[in-house]
């Protein structure tokens, strides 16, 4: 969006009378007239996760989905790289895959949906959640007269019948795996890679019955099958987290090969000399020959992921018979011809789209600051000229932004990379934020929660998928020598920190990362001395919570921390929870809490934050509740005059008490 469009946003002020605030008690608080202002759109994507290719008489054609905080379809002509159709997908953010049916339909799954796309529509069909209570589809693919998709949190496994619209539920593919995350079809068996535990399940489409096909013993300790493409009667696996990629021959019920570690996240159609290509991880566009079983590198250097292949006709002499062609996340187009080695990289123009917020923070230089799901990058908002400085691809997804003397600490999704960012300097890619430590060796994954402990920095972590037991990290930024000390509440995540004089105050959560059930019932809180390594207290914040989202020290020394919706006020001298608040109710049957809430203290000492969806003020005395906005997405900040920034999706909002 340009900056000028971004500065009128920014002077559109939306002026709401929201409900007045209740008192604990019943007794009326004093109505509040906040003023809340639409500040302008932060962050815009251009990533596409997810893409499959057809051919029908009209042409040869790419569907790509761009994410954003409504994701959209993009038909391109691979023929002549154009967008010929930029169609939005309702309801849904983004998309890790489709199939296109032989007559040419395309079939995408987005977030829970299934869309369809007839070939020279002006408009994509919402088929709804065909499985309720399936949050995600990943990969699909279709014999022909049945579409088959994969799905978490279940693991489950649908057909959609492309001519009738039947659907069948063929249920969670082996107990306990969550993730259907790879689908393949063929000769009347559908091949499913699972994770958080990898394995490949074959299911007869007709009967539903299933074996699974062992993984190679060495590769048994994998999490995913992350990607799986079948052709004739070769199978394609690339697994997560090594990145090997194996074959396996259907007919002889074989593993017959490793093909060395893949970028992702397809194999190609065989081209007319049986040839599947794919990315290698050093950058290099591989030819696999079905029936030789001998991989060949080709000239195609500097080649990235593949987000689906298909096969064009240029009509151009220089580029003859059928051009593999694939897209990148970026949105750019790679071209490569088997017959005379001929490849290209253009730029197909699909449009960047509104990103969702992940993260906002209030900088030490009075700017706001912001990271986006899942693109990462890192925005400032300046509020003294309106303008948005936004730098893709400078950070990855932020879970975590802090700041501590003068500087912003964020810890980075996947693999839990931590960085350091100095806001009195250009942003540079790999320069400024500079990455200090990363926790993907000690299996940590997410980090929400960050304090500053005198030189250093404390991290609290969700560990990798599969696994139970975050960590309590102590790192010094200007070396990188790091404490790493997991499972500090057994089992548990830690997902709130604060710094109590000389000691680290923490909250658990009792998730681990996706794909694992809880073997805990209720989160904690801890105390933990940093001189000696020590944890020198453990106890309950609130009996029944099962996650504790945010601690704070307010400036008179009183400790505010919050579950999901409820405030509450701890003690440290006699270890107890004193006081408690409801702001807006919750129901802890969900599948998983990571974070929630966000506090902090207003100049006139009320504690603030977001409660949920819902933007309130605590009376530190009364414990009076001044509701002030709803609605809002759990991203929030304050800065220090008071005034506080959220987000409702891809949207920045400022509101004023």
């Amino acid at each position: 969006m340009p900056l000028q469009q971004r500065r009128r946003l920014a002077s559109v002020a939306i002026v709401a009378t929201l409900v007045a605030a209740t008192a604990v008690s019943g007794t009326p608080a004093v109505a509040a007239t906040p003023t809340e202002t639409l500040v302008g759109v932060p962050h815009h994507n251009l990533a596409i996760y997810g893409a499959t290719f057809g051919s029908t008489s009209a042409g040869d054609y790419a569907y790509a989905v761009a994410r954003g905080t409504t994701g959209a379809l993009n038909v391109i002509d691979t023929r002549t790289a154009t967008v010929v159709r930029t169609l939005p997908l309702p309801g849904a953010g983004g998309s890790w895959g489709g199939t296109v049916t032989p007559d040419g339909t395309a079939y995408i799954g987005a977030d829970s949906k299934l869309f369809r796309y007839r070939p020279g529509a002006d408009h994509v069909e919402d088929l709804g959640s065909p499985v309720p209570g399936e949050t995600t589809t990943w990969r699909l693919a279709n014999d022909g007269e049945r579409v088959f998709v994969g799905t978490f949190p279940t693991g489950k496994v649908y057909s959609f019948d492309h001519r009738t619209g039947a659907v069948r539920d063929y249920g969670q593919i082996w107990p306990g795996e969550q993730y259907a995350r790879s689908i393949g079809v063929a000769n009347g068996k559908i091949y499913v890679g699972l994770g958080t535990v990898a394995r490949l399940v074959e299911v007869d489409v007709d009967s539903g019955e299933r074996r699974e096909i062992p993984l190679p013993e060495q590769y048994r300790g994998e999490q995913f099958v992350y990607d799986l493409d079948v052709h004739q009667h070769t199978l394609f696996a690339r697994l997560a987290n090594s990145n090997q990629v194996l074959v396996h021959d259907l007919k002889a019920g074989r593993w017959i090969g490793e093909l060395g570690t893949a970028a992702g996240l397809n194999f190609s159609p065989p081209d007319a000399k049986k040839n599947v290509y794919f990315g290698s991880s050093a950058g290099r566009l591989m030819a696999y020959n079905l029936d030789t079983r001998t991989l060949t590198p080709t000239s195609f250097t500097g080649f990235g992921t593949a987000r689906g292949f298909g096969w064009a006709h240029l009509d151009d002499p220089a580029w003859p018979g059928r051009t593999l062609v694939t897209i990148s996340l970026s949105g750019n187009l790679s071209y490569y011809n088997p017959q005379t080695g001929a490849k290209k990289v253009v730029s197909a123009g699909v449009k960047g789209l509104p990103a969702q917020l992940q993260t906002v923070e209030a900088g030490p230089d009075g700017k706001i600051w912001s990271s986006a799901y899942p693109s990462g990058g890192i925005t400032s908002y300046d509020p003294a000229t309106g303008a948005f400085s936004e730098n893709a691809g400078a950070l990855g997804q932020a879970e975590g932004l802090h700041s501590y003397q003068g500087k912003i600490y964020a810890g980075v999704y996947p693999g839990a990379n931590l960085l350091e960012l100095d806001p009195t300097k250009p942003v540079v890619r790999g320069t400024n934020p500079r990455q200090f430590a990363t926790l993907r060796t000690e299996h940590q994954d997410r980090p929400f929660a960050i304090t500053g402990v005198g030189n250093r920095i404390a991290f609290g972590t969700i560990p990798e998928y599969g696994q139970l037991g975050g960590a309590l990290t102590l790192v010094d930024p200007a070396t990188g020598a790091k404490e790493v000390h997991r499972n500090v509440v057994p089992e548990q995540s830690v997902t709130a920190l604060a710094t109590v004089g000389n000691l680290i105050l923490g909250g658990t959560g009792i998730w681990g990362g996706l794909g694992i059930a809880p073997t805990q019932t209720e989160a904690k809180l801890f105390l933990w001395d940093p001189a000696t390594a020590t944890k020198v207290w453990e106890g309950t914040a609130i009996p029944g919570a099962k996650a504790i989202t945010r601690l704070i020290v307010a400036p008179d020394g009183r400790i505010w921390g919050s579950t999901v919706g409820t405030l509450f006020e701890f003690d440290p001298v006699s270890r107890t929870v004193v006081r408690t608040v409801e702001v807006e109710p919750f129901d802890w049957n969900v599948t998983h809490v990571w974070r929630s809430d966000h506090l902090a203290v207003a100049p006139d000492g009320a504690v603030c934050g977001n409660f949920r969806t819902t933007v309130a003020c605590v009376d530190p005395e009364t414990l009076s509740v001044e509701k002030l906005a709803t609605g809002i997405s759990d991203v929030w900040t304050m800065d220090a005059s008071g005034v506080m920034y959220y987000a409702r999706g891809g949207e920045l909002y400022r509101l004023t008490r």
